[in-house]
């Protein structure tokens, strides 16, 4: 599971570069599961999908957070790690939500919240 925070909005430029990323430390051939957010479906992001064989990109229904595995992740962090949390500052946040992600990874819940994806 890859993850990365952004003190801005992300643009298709950084889709890009995640997604280069994922090319870079993944071997063989890799499926991404994007909604249909505006920057995933840039034509930058469309032209440099269609350039790299080893990437292919599903895009989610519109308007079906319940397909997206993602927003099952979300909703733990928010609820086990977040809850009751004041930030001192944008630092501090940003600290606490990497670990609630690393919290993710060590109790190897990922698999758990696509098993609950309705297929």
């Amino acid at each position: 599971m890859f993850q990365n925070t952004y003190p801005h909005a992300i643009r298709a430029v950084q889709v890009v570069a995640f997604l280069e990323h994922l090319l870079f430390f993944v071997p063989g051939p890799i499926t991404v599961i994007l909604d249909r957010a505006g920057i995933h479906r840039a034509k930058v992001v469309q032209a440099f999908v269609v350039a790299q064989p080893r990437l292919r990109v599903v895009y989610l229904p519109p308007y079906a957070p319940e397909l997206n595995p993602v927003e099952l992740l979300w909703a733990y962090v928010k609820r086990n790690v977040l809850a009751n949390f004041v930030a001192k500052d944008l630092q501090d946040l940003k600290r606490r939500w990497t670990q609630g992600f690393a919290l993710v990874r060590r109790r190897n819940l990922v698999p758990a919240f696509f098993q609950h994806a309705p297929a």
